[in-house]
Formats: structure tokens, sequence, C-alpha cells
């Protein structure tokens, strides 16, 4: 069965649970060294008899920063419970103020020169023409869905409604994203039950990004309120076939609104987020220092599946590969 097929059969499983669903010391990492891919950039090949297809689930959070979250525990015991079980990187800082450039350079290694939160559905900007990580995964064969959380139908053309809002959703900016196959790439987020089901089954994505609403990921709710959306969904995927298939789960934020400065690598700067790396491999890792942003997370996650590597990405530091699994 085709990538397309396999991954047609189950968003359209996903989207029709959703009409009915309600949503609920330090360490160093040695990086190993990149090789070339299939696609011809820099990325890794897989050693002999290593799983051919990685997974990968990014979940990105907003606005809160380091600070208020992994750096009291107050609000958050059960992300901060991951960071201490798994891995957490301590010097892991956003790209720029406000949200959409962050979410531009996560996907495509780029702002692509948005200094706002503009959005291209009656937002003022794109959709650009540019490549992102969608439409890599999309040549490369990659089955991959966002899940967008609020998102009131599939693809759905619209800057935002009720808790989603576009800013949040960086695939619907990239023109490449919005042929025919829109609709079974961005589709609304179905909920934890639904996505069980989905990680569980015969022919899951590879590739999964979710961004909660605008309650659950704590730009308008708390911390508390995003803690336990995240103690309320993510158990299920961890507790699926998809993860114990060599998954790994990102979770992440988008900037640090309490740090106008604060930047890695030679960006302006979006602050110090939290950035927790979910795996077999980070069992029982805890802190590991190590200084990265968002192009290093792009970068790892091209490296990968051996995709080329987009803008900044090609020029990051912070190789995460050896903490995938």
């Amino acid at each position: 069965m085709t990538g397309s097929r396999r991954l047609t059969a189950v968003v359209v499983a996903a989207v029709v649970a959703a009409c009915g669903a309600t949503t609920q010391p330090s360490q160093s990492v040695s990086s190993p060294a990149p090789s070339q891919s299939k696609q011809g950039g820099v990325g890794t090949t897989p050693a002999p008899g290593a799983h051919p297809e990685p997974h990968v689930m990014v979940i990105v959070e907003e606005n809160r920063g380091y600070a208020a979250t992994l750096g009291s525990c107050t609000a958050d015991p059960y992300l901060c419970s991951l960071a201490a079980g798994y891995a957490s990187l301590t010097s892991w800082y956003g790209i720029a103020h406000p949200s959409a450039p962050n979410y531009l350079a996560l996907d495509s290694g780029s702002t692509q020169g948005v200094t706002s939160d503009c959005t291209p559905d009656g937002g003022g900007c794109g959709p650009f023409p540019a490549s992102d990580l969608g439409s890599e995964l999309s040549s490369a064969g990659i089955p991959w869905v966002a899940y967008m959380e609020g998102m009131p139908s599939p693809c759905a053309r619209v800057g935002g409604t009720g808790d989603y809002a576009e800013k949040h959703n960086p695939f619907m900016y990239f023109s490449v994203n919005r042929g025919n196959a829109c609709a079974r790439h961005i589709v609304p987020y179905p909920g934890a039950q639904a996505m069980s089901a989905a990680l569980n089954a015969g022919t899951p994505p590879d590739f999964l990004w979710v961004t909660p609403n605008l309650g659950n990921d704590m730009h308008d709710g708390s911390v508390a309120q995003g803690d336990a959306w995240l103690r309320g969904n993510l158990p299920a995927v961890l507790a699926s076939s998809w993860f114990a298939d060599h998954g790994t789960v990102i979770i992440t934020m988008d900037e640090n609104d309490a740090a106008p400065s604060g930047s890695c690598c030679g960006n302006a700067g979006g602050g110090r987020v939290p950035m927790i790396v979910i795996s077999a491999t980070t069992r029982g890792r805890g802190a590991i220092a190590m200084s990265g942003d968002h192009y290093s997370t792009l970068r790892t996650i091209e490296e990968v599946f051996g995709l080329h590597l987009l803008g900044s990405a090609a020029s990051a530091v912070g190789d995460l590969r050896a903490l995938f699994g």
C-alpha cells in the first residue's frame, strides 16, 4: 500500500471520529556524524537492520517559557515528570517574537520574513511558495498528519475561529500544502481516544504534529490547564504501538513571552523555552546541557527522515539524533 493510500485510511478514520469527539545533574549528548540522504541533502542513512521509518510527534505549547514551566514545576507537575523521566534540553530557544515566526522557523527553516502574527487567510501574509517539512515528507512518500485542535474542518482556510488560531498552524502558510491533499494532511485534532486508535492502527503516519487549542496550549489558558491537557492526551500516545516502534515525542514552546531577549546561535531570539524529548533512548536521562533552537529541532527531524535540510536548519547547532527512538 502506498504512503498516500495508507495516510488516507488513517486520517479519514480520525476525522470521522473527530466529528463526535470531545477534547478532553547535566549530561552531554554525542551525535553521529551526518551522511548523505536519499534526497541529496545532509541527513542520516539507517544502519544495517535499523528501522527504516522513524516515528516522530511534535507538540507545540505557547508562550510560557522555561522559568514558568520546568523552572518551577508548581503548575505543571506532569510536564516536569516527563522532563525528569526522559530528557530535557536546558538551553533551548525560540527564534523570535511573536508566535508565527517561530512556527514557520520550526516548519521551514526560515521565518519567511514574517515579523508579526499575520496569517495567509485574511491576515495579510502568505501563502508562501517555499518548501516546508510537510511538503518534504509528501515528496518523500512519508505519511504525515498535522492535528489542529479546534480547527473547524480539514484544511479550513480561516485565520482564526473560537479557540483555533491559524498563526499556530505553520503548514497552512505554504502553497504546496494547500492543494488537493490538504484535507488529508491538515485536520482537526480528534481527541485522545481517536488519536490512540489511529496510532494503534496497522499503518499510522510516521510524522505527526499536534497544536492544542488556545486554552490548552497555555496561550489563553494557564500553565496548569496546559499540563492537564498533556496528562489527558499524552499517555495514550506513549502506550501506543506507534511509540513502541521507534517512537519519539517532542514537547516544546514557540517562544518565551517573559524574555524579550535571550537567544542562541546568532538569531534574534525568542527566549529560553522548554524542550523535552521522549523516547526509549531518553528514559531516565533528565537534564541535558545542550544549546539549540527551533532550527536545530527541524534539522534533527529532517535528518532522521533522510530529508534535505531547509534554510537555517542546514547550519543549526544542537543535533538531537542521539536522543531519538
